[in-house]
């Protein structure tokens, strides 16, 4: 899924799961989860949606709306292509990285 995107990577420890951040470069909460997963030493994947062209983004966004049946909020992680978490709650994010 979203194979079409240039991703950048971040590399970590934990590498168990593929990890797509989708955020806004100018998000704080974005810039949170980043950061988070860094603290925690987790590979990921990351694009900025605001600095791509207008028709790509809004093909991402209809993509994830119909794979995952919700609109797309940043910032948004899609696990393993299966599943996702919108928004950062570090609660959930925490057992993201426990597990």
């Amino acid at each position: 899924m979203f194979d079409y995107l240039e991703f950048q990577h971040k590399d970590g420890a934990k590498k168990d799961k593929e990890l797509k951040l989708f955020a806004l470069s100018t998000c704080g909460f974005c810039k949170k989860a980043m950061a988070f997963l860094e603290e925690n030493d987790t590979a990921y994947d990351f694009i900025y949606v605001d600095e791509i062209d207008p028709e790509l983004k809004s093909r991402i966004k209809s993509d994830f709306l119909e794979k995952f049946g919700k609109k797309m909020l940043f910032p948004s992680l899609v696990i393993d292509d299966d599943d996702f978490l919108v928004g950062f709650i570090r609660y959930h994010w925490q057992k993201l990285v426990s597990e």
